[in-house]
């Protein structure tokens, strides 16, 4: 699969990616392409159900065409979020309905948590489906997310019956025909540019009891941005590649002083840490996406680390990569560029590195406290002993 993975970055996304940039037009015919190789339905097997032990393979996939454009890896990592949680827990004829035509791109699906006044604040959330005979009433705002303008059908976090902040969660499937729901454009952003991102509407919108997953609303979101989070940290490794590769290039061709860049020892020491920091970060995604691979939702502490290095990485190294190429590093047309704006956005998106940082530091300080082993931090079987 690798070998027709760098036949379509080589032949279609590399080619595609400069002008998806600069118009921020949406992609359907790489969708499609994407979908024809089969790069949606990684993680599932023939008959529509899943195989998570490849979501090592779907994080290399998302790396290689990142290096590119993360806003195709993004396109493509979307349909497979939206198809996995509907084929773990949706009910069969939500299956039927969505999982098929989602992974041959025919149909969008948009993944929904984030409010104007909610996000990594999930409790805040103000989204409400009432319960009212055989169904709920959904009344609530969604931002920021994926394929909002062109989506079908929508996974929706939203509180039962109240907005108070311990209220329970259901995440809903709505058709999004039906009367009441809409998705609309959002603001224009400086990175992923081409990937639809917008709002979800909901006034009113009726949706069956049954059209939900069945499972604990927060729990199978959390489930669902667990993999989001280890794309994230794709996204960000194939801009780290991106960035080294460019670096190299130019700090071979380009000359001052009658030699090239490239003989500059602070060129060197630039490209020296860009390497080793993509590797570092390349290893910890593979590391994260093993965990996801053993079912389970995949190790917490490992996707945060992941997400969180590997982004904060690409934005240090794709602005180096920006200083080596000079005046050229400021031009918008510029591939360095584009990964500078690109891997800002992998900061943000999926939860803010600071918060990733705050996770793992409160999580780390609480199984001290518990007596509890830490070994997801020190990443080995056997601790030193620590004394509070």
């Amino acid at each position: 699969m690798l070998d027709d993975v760098d036949r379509f970055v080589r032949t279609r996304v590399a080619p595609a990616a400069g002008a998806i940039d600069a118009e921020a037009g949406f992609f359907p015919e790489l969708l499609a392409d994407a979908a024809a190789l089969g790069l949606q339905g990684i993680v599932h097997d023939d008959n529509g159900g899943l195989d998570v032990t490849r979501m090592d393979l779907a994080r290399e996939v998302t790396e290689r065409i990142s290096a590119h454009s993360p806003a195709v890896a993004l396109g493509i990592a979307g349909a497979r979020l939206s198809a996995y949680l509907l084929a773990k827990y949706a009910p069969s004829h939500l299956r039927q309905r969505w999982v098929a035509s989602t992974l041959a791109a025919r149909t969008y699906g948009s993944f929904a948590i984030t409010e104007p006044e909610a996000g990594t604040d999930i409790r805040a959330l103000s989204t409400v489906a009432v319960p009212d005979g055989d169904d709920y009433v959904l009344t609530g705002h969604k931002c920021w997310v994926g394929f909002a303008p062109v989506a079908h059908v929508a996974i929706v976090l939203a509180k039962v019956g109240s907005p108070e902040r311990d209220a329970p969660m259901v995440a809903l499937v709505v058709d999004m025909e039906s009367p009441g729901a809409a998705g609309r454009p959002g603001p224009e952003l400086s990175g992923f540019r081409g990937m639809p991102n917008g709002e979800l509407h909901f006034d009113g919108v009726r949706v069956p009891r049954g059209d939900r997953l069945d499972v604990e609303g927060f729990a199978g979101m959390m489930d669902g941005l667990n993999m989001a989070r280890i794309d994230a940290a794709a996204y960000a490794c194939g801009l780290l590649r991106g960035a080294l590769l460019a670096s190299l290039t130019r700090a071979h061709a380009r000359h001052a002083f009658g030699r090239p860049i490239g003989d500059l020892q602070i060129i060197q020491r630039k490209i020296g840490r860009m390497a080793a920091d993509y590797r570092a970060a390349h290893e910890l995604t593979r590391r994260a996406a093993e965990s996801f691979a053993h079912g389970d939702g995949g190790d917490q502490d490992i996707v945060s680390m992941a997400k969180m290095f590997a982004s904060d990485a690409a934005r240090r190294h794709t602005d180096e990569a920006m200083q080596i190429h000079g005046a050229l590093g400021v031009v918008t047309a510029e591939d360095v560029n584009r990964m500078h704006r690109d891997a800002k956005v992998t900061q943000i998106f999926d939860g803010t590195s600071e918060i990733h940082e705050t996770m793992l530091g409160r999580r780390a300080l609480r199984m001290l406290a518990r007596d509890e082993p830490l070994t997801a931090f020190l990443g080995s079987d056997t601790v030193e002993e620590i004394s509070a």
